[in-house]
């Protein structure tokens, strides 16, 4: 049984949308790291829409009613069939590991080198939270979180740009989450933009033993962990239409993002900062007392608990059963 025991053995999140089973995109040993119970199902009370600004979304048959069209920021125009990397379809399959009943809005940013601009990324991000952006019609599925499984390359690695703080900022006093990946380079995560950037909720990556994955990056702006897997032990992912074993911190966020969109799920009041201090005071502890016992700096509160994150917003006792 689940360590939660009686309390998580059938709580049903109420909703008019129908009911879902996990779908098994993520190994096991992803869910298990993140205490995600085998046979959850649930409905959602206010779903919520997780946008996942990468390099597009292809066809995937577990995201079948979940995804919703955006806007494709490489290309400047909605989307059009084009060649599309898979990363993005792989990291829009994580979130909908973790929170099957998700919307998830396909806000395409690189293009298939995984190339994009500091003005590209702003905008995508803005638009993906509802903001007005110049020259683009209006976002009709306004995202609560959006995933940013990305590093700029093209922005010098001196802390966050000051244009996407400001970007930052207004869409976190718009409400909206923002989970950032804190890249694969084993360097300070303050460094990157927009991992280096106050307010998001920088994920790195966690190995099969909670250990930080050696080619993380670290440091104080890393709000948690999660598992991103290794060369030993990878993430099994949907990359295009198979499944593939990849690793990186691009593969950590998302489970942070779909816990956060499980949160706001049954709590839309909350606030991204509600959000981001709910999953770091629930997050477990690293194992022998730290992510990296050799390695001064930190990976963030620990590694992320969807359970207890859960338990810890106290849920009344209507929906009180399992998770």
């Amino acid at each position: 049984m689940n360590r939660l025991g009686a309390w998580v053995m059938g709580l049903t999140l109420l909703a008019g949308a129908g009911v879902w089973s996990v779908n098994r995109t993520e190994s096991d040993w992803v869910l298990r790291r993140i205490d995600e119970p085998a046979e959850l199902r649930f409905t959602v009370a206010h779903p919520v829409t997780v946008a996942v600004v990468d390099t597009g979304i292809l066809p995937q048959a577990a995201l079948d009613g979940r995804r919703q069209s955006g806007y494709d920021f490489a290309a400047g125009s909605a989307h059009t069939p084009h060649l599309i990397n898979p990363h993005g379809t792989a990291v829009a399959g994580v979130v909908h590991s973790v929170n099957p009943g998700a919307k998830i809005l396909d806000v395409r940013l690189s293009d298939t080198a995984g190339q994009t601009t500091l003005r590209k990324a702003i905008d995508a991000l803005r638009w993906a939270a509802g903001l007005e952006v110049a020259g683009v019609q209006s976002n009709p599925f306004p995202a609560r979180v959006i995933n940013a499984s990305f590093t700029l390359k093209s922005v010098p690695h001196t802390g966050c740009a000051p244009t996407m703080q400001s970007a930052v900022n207004e869409i976190l006093a718009h409400g909206t989450v923002i989970v950032v990946a804190a890249g694969n380079t084993n360097a300070p995560a303050w460094q990157n933009t927009p991992g280096g950037c106050r307010g998001v909720i920088t994920v790195a990556a966690t190995d099969d033993q909670d250990h930080r994955a050696p080619y993380s990056d670290w440091g104080a702006a890393v709000a948690l962990s999660a598992p991103g897997g290794t060369v030993a032990e990878g993430v099994d992912v949907w990359w295009g239409k198979h499944l593939s074993e990849r690793r990186g911190s691009s593969y950590a966020a998302p489970l942070v993002a779909g816990a956060a969109s499980l949160l706001l799920a049954q709590h839309p009041e909350l606030n991204p900062a509600e959000v981001r201090g709910i999953l770091q005071r629930s997050a477990r502890p690293f194992a022998q007392g730290g992510c990296d016992p050799q390695h001064r700096a930190g990976c963030g509160a620990g590694v992320l608990d969807v359970a207890a994150a859960l338990r810890s917003t106290e849920l009344p006792p209507v929906l009180a059963g399992t998770y």
